[in-house]
């Protein structure tokens, strides 16, 4: 973890944090521009009624809309709590999405953004870009939050253990 946060602190753009969406899309203000930042490597339940929350539950059978969308406000809320508007913040930009978003690894202070959502348990891998090591590193972060039962892994299990399905 050590080389990636050196690789990241050398590549880096610096951004102000204008927005959290919610999360794992968050927006910055660098050189004076709206960078949106899709969060690498993780995916976390929508807290608004989008076409992604309509396939997560059409997916999670035993998970109510309600249901859904209070996870994802808990882990908009969890995003909160990790960052604060209007402060500056390291971050890589690794690609775009079909959306258009920048796809970012944000920087926090001894580990990301990407991998504390993980290990707080508000956020899954996103299996389906992951590989050899990052996807073994991932997991482990996973397999932490579920043993500790944070986060949704303590009060809405049944909807992070549908998405970590959905994801694999």
């Amino acid at each position: 973890m050590l080389v990636s946060t050196l690789c990241l602190s050398l590549y880096a753009d610096v951004g102000i944090l204008i927005k959290i969406v919610d999360g794992d899309t968050l927006h910055f203000k660098t050189n004076n521009q709206k960078v949106k930042c899709r969060i690498q490597h993780i995916d976390t339940p929508e807290s608004s009624n989008n076409s992604k929350n309509k396939r997560d539950i059409k997916n999670c059978k035993n998970v109510s809309e309600k249901d859904m969308k209070a996870a994802g406000k808990s882990a908009s809320r969890a995003a909160r709590r990790l960052l604060k508007l209007n402060k500056q913040y390291e971050y890589k930009v690794n690609g775009k999405d079909r959306y258009k978003r920048s796809i970012c690894v944000v920087k926090l202070d001894a580990i990301t953004f990407n991998e504390q959502m993980i290990l707080d348990g508000y956020a899954v891998p996103y299996r389906q870009y992951l590989s050899g090591s990052e996807l073994h590193h991932y997991n482990l972060l996973l397999d932490k939050a579920k043993q500790n039962r944070v986060g949704l892994w303590k009060d809405r299990r049944e909807v992070i253990e549908c998405l970590n399905q959905v994801r694999k």
